[in-house]
């Protein structure tokens, strides 16, 4: 039996850092060969739309119905069953040639995702409450390098050989890191003994408008993955373009996350994801404002500075909302509006395309945007009008509104 994982032990977070890159890289290559799919096979804008809805719909299952096993002890299982369906996920769309394939295999790669994320945010929050901002945002730092890298290796394979090859190579690459997942261990932090329902966890005032928060940014990502590739596409571009201007709009995240977790904690989760955010919203309603390929490329790259910069601050303001024992259901949560979100702003947007323009599409969601942003910012306002402070150790007081 594996030696419980240490709280001061970050060596031993390696396994949970390596598995969300690797899977993110595998689901960048679907949303970067969306194009390709829409030349090759003949997916209309909406059929686009609905692959990536059914993927998200799939994460949000597994993130409301796996993730409390997280915090009775069983991440290392969690991280390995997603790995592994992950694979199953690649090679089934690697030899798809109908929406339906597609279909199952971007959900299966979605529950994938939904099973291994909470594991891993769960480790990596308890390891060491004192560096909580370090570490969320170094594990953001490597779940974005994988969307930074997966567009790259993507447009290049896609070259090399046909879009398929792509989702043949993720696969395989993701088969090298089993031995690295099953070198995770559990963590040694409190666990919910008493099998509580994760849907308890909406009676936290707080924690309902760290939610908001978060599906504010999670809109944004919804209309990313189906309408951006698309916009592209229509302004100019070939698929290597495409892949590059993937990996340039991302870059600046992972580059930047870990110093923004770091900020996050010295300034306070609230304030620091509510400016950064809002800042975002206002570069996404440029997107359809300003024509150009060029353009829109370099909006979406100082969109990325800011992201890069706040994201990491959304977890941890989930993360001081609630108890210890109680991490991985709250990231589960979180998780799940989140591509709740992201869903319903993928389909919406991917219609509103298809029906308008890029400009009505990203002035649409810089304004549900804002709305989210407000209504979170009224939820999560401290009762003693202090920010939340996430260096405080895990106890009742780091709920602050109790």
């Amino acid at each position: 039996m594996s030696d419980p994982l240490s709280n001061t032990d970050n060596t031993k977070l390696l396994p949970y850092f390596l598995i969300l890159f690797g899977m993110s890289a595998g689901l960048s290559s679907v949303v970067t060969l969306v194009a390709e799919f829409k030349q090759e096979l003949g997916f209309s804008n909406f059929e686009i739309g609905l692959t990536i809805f059914c993927g998200f719909a799939s994460s949000f299952i597994a993130l409301i119905t796996l993730s409390p096993l997280a915090d009775r002890g069983r991440s290392p299982i969690l991280l390995k069953s997603g790995l592994l369906l992950g694979i199953i996920a690649l090679f089934f769309m690697a030899v798809g040639d109908s929406l339906w394939y597609f279909i199952i295999g971007r959900s299966l790669f979605g529950f994938a995702l939904g099973a291994a994320s909470p594991a891993a945010r769960r480790t990596v929050i308890v390891a060491n409450p004192d560096e909580l901002g370090k570490n969320l945002g170094k594990l953001g730092a490597y779940d974005v390098a994988g969307w930074v890298v997966g567009p790259g290796i993507t447009a290049a394979l896609n070259a090399a050989g046909n879009f398929r090859t792509p989702f043949w190579v993720m696969g395989v690459a993701l088969i090298f890191l089993l031995p690295t997942a099953w070198k995770a261990k559990p963590d040694t932090a409190d666990r919910d003994v008493q099998k509580k329902k994760p849907l308890d966890l909406f009676r936290i005032r707080r924690l309902n408008g760290a939610l908001l928060i978060l599906s504010a940014y999670f809109v944004f990502i919804g209309a990313f993955e189906s309408v951006w590739v698309l916009e592209l596409d229509f302004r100019g571009a070939s698929q290597w373009q495409i892949g590059v201007a993937l990996t340039l709009a991302a870059l600046p995240i992972p580059l930047l996350a870990m110093k923004g977790g770091i900020l996050a904690q010295r300034f306070g989760a609230r304030r620091w994801t509510l400016g950064t955010m809002s800042i975002c919203a206002v570069f996404v309603a440029s997107f359809g404002i300003f024509e150009g390929l060029i353009t829109l490329i370099i909006l979406t790259i100082l969109s990325s500075i800011f992201e890069g910069l706040g994201f990491p601050a959304g977890p941890m303001l989930v993360s001081v909302s609630v108890p210890e024992e109680r991490q991985a259901a709250a990231q589960g949560l979180a998780g799940a509006t989140e591509v709740a979100a992201g869903a319903l702003a993928s389909i919406v947007a991917a219609v509103i395309y298809q029906t308008t323009n890029d400009t009505v599409v990203w002035i649409t969601t810089s304004i549900i945007m804002i709305v989210l942003l407000v209504f979170g910012w009224i939820l999560t306002k401290p009762p003693d009008r202090q920010p939340i402070r996430p260096d405080i150790p895990f106890d009742l007081k780091r709920r602050l509104f109790e």
